[in-house]
């Protein structure tokens, strides 16, 4: 039986209906749009051909004797080309799962050409005496004719067959055309379109891009390298603003760690020292959100550590150097538990110490587990206390609040880690101002490891662990008080 015999039987006709609900069926349980697609595509041809084939008896009776052979032909070829269409699919199907490539729109395109051509010439010379190839032949005047007029239409085609042939890029990739960026969402005959991070899709004729610089920032998925500059005043060594960058690269949520980032000296300007920064992001898409994160914690660091982010100067103008202090709230810190056995006098002496600094959201202000000898109060703001990996908040700190004090006076590691929920004002204290007032005061010692003990069982409750053996009693904190004051 031949190819023609079978489609008009009703093997075929039983055939058609099965796969007709199979398709549809596994269009609406696939996960990727583009095998969505190509499914639907041969359920549309297998159901002209049912209704062709279901209604070809009395269609018969409509039309003239000389046009059966053409409505036998139709539903022949309707056939035919739905089982090509769903075999493509199929293997297009085979290949993203083996390679996890998705094929361009016009691998399929051409493929459907050419399987359609190749199943229409026997059916068509067998039941009309078409020969293709003949008519092919025979129509060079006219393949001229529209060779001209479609000069443009060829030239984006066969630039597009060329970048499918090279694979500079694939569906998913983030490139840049020239002035245009964003990532390729469809690789189609006469153009390819790209997705910016403004959500616009822009079209691009493949013939511009044949031509065009083309990059690619997702070439094997692998990271990709972001490099910044920023200045900084002569003033500060170029060691210590490298170290000041490098810890807030160490801090940014979307710098990779490896490859590991690096920061430069990049010139000698006229009025500040450039600095070049280079880390790696897993998304060349995430570059301005990366880089606002960086820039913003770079300008909050730099002003608390007093380095100066200059600007170009134009004339001559004498200028203070300093900032004007602002007097720190002296009732916010003297009401503290830690400035309780110091008389009102030295409590507000000692708070006149404090140095004021600001912290932007997402910033660490001290860190579980490293060494540190100052303590904080919080002016403005709120921050999250976190201990634990991966870090369980425990509670939250507003304006009159303190931590840290810990460290301060015992010398332990920093117990939690505390992060600006949003933009902070902090007084910070060190511990060579409260040395001065203990060493002229000892018997306040006392009473201090006694606050000492009373915040470990707070912290102990805090984390649902209890207090053991490795917490100090009031006499093992008081020794520890004298060790570290050298009283």
């Amino acid at each position: 039986m031949n190819m023609n015999a079978f489609v008009q039987g009703n093997l075929a006709l039983l055939l058609g209906v099965v796969a007709f609900i199979g398709v549809l069926f596994a269009s609406r349980q696939g996960t990727s749009e583009v095998e969505k697609a190509d499914l639907r595509v041969g359920a549309r041809w297998l159901g002209v051909y049912l209704v062709l084939r279901v209604n070809g008896f009395w269609l018969e009776d409509l039309v003239p004797t000389e046009w059966h052979a053409y409505l036998r032909v139709s539903w022949v070829l309707a056939f035919a080309f739905g089982m090509t269409r769903i075999g493509a699919a199929g293997l297009f199907w085979l290949r993203r799962r083996f390679t996890k490539v998705v094929a361009a729109k016009i691998h399929r395109d051409v493929l459907d050409f050419v399987l359609y051509v190749i199943v229409a010439i026997p059916i068509l010379k067998t039941q009309l005496k078409i020969d293709l190839a003949t008519l092919l032949g025979t129509s060079a005047v006219l393949s001229l004719v529209l060779g001209f007029a479609l000069q443009d239409t060829l030239g984006n085609l066969f630039s597009g067959l060329s970048l499918q042939l090279e694979t500079p890029f694939n569906v998913g990739d983030y490139i840049r055309v020239g002035e245009k960026e964003g990532r390729v969402v469809q690789i189609a005959w006469r153009s390819t379109r790209i997705e910016s991070v403004r959500r616009e899709v822009i079209t691009i004729p493949n013939s511009l891009i044949a031509k065009e610089k083309v990059t690619n920032f997702s070439s094997e998925h692998a990271p990709v390298a972001i490099e910044l500059e920023f200045g900084a005043s002569y003033d500060a060594a170029p060691n210590f603003v490298k170290a000041e960058a490098s810890e807030t690269l160490r801090e940014a949520p979307l710098v990779l760690a490896e490859p590991a980032p690096w920061v430069r000296v990049a010139s000698f300007g006229d009025s500040q020292v450039t600095y070049r920064v280079r880390f790696f992001v897993s998304d060349y898409a995430s570059l301005p959100h990366v880089t606002d994160e960086i820039l913003s914690r770079l300008w909050y660091r730099f002003g608390r550590k007093g380095i100066e982010i200059p600007f170009p100067q134009r004339v001559v103008q004498l200028r203070t150097t300093e900032k004007p202090k602002r007097e720190p709230d002296l009732e916010l810190i003297t009401r503290l538990p830690l400035f309780a056995p110091f008389p009102i006098e030295e409590a507000k002496a000692l708070s006149k110490a404090a140095v004021e600094h600001t912290f932007g959201r997402g910033e660490e202000v001290i860190t579980e587990g490293r060494e540190a000898s100052t303590f904080y109060v919080v002016v403005s703001g709120r921050l999250s206390v976190r201990v634990g990996y991966p870090a369980k908040e425990i509670a939250t700190l507003e304006r009159g609040a303190a931590f840290g004090e810990m460290s301060l006076l015992t010398g332990e590691p920093r117990s939690a880690t505390v992060v600006a929920m949003e933009d902070c004002v902090l007084l910070e204290m060190g511990r060579e101002v409260f040395a001065r007032y203990l060493q002229a005061n000892p018997e306040r010692l006392a009473q201090i490891a006694t606050m000492i003990d009373g915040r470990k069982a707070e912290l102990a409750a805090a984390t649902s662990s209890s207090a053991d053996d490795k917490s100090p009693s009031a006499g093992k904190a008081l020794a520890r008080l004298r060790e570290i004051f050298r009283l």
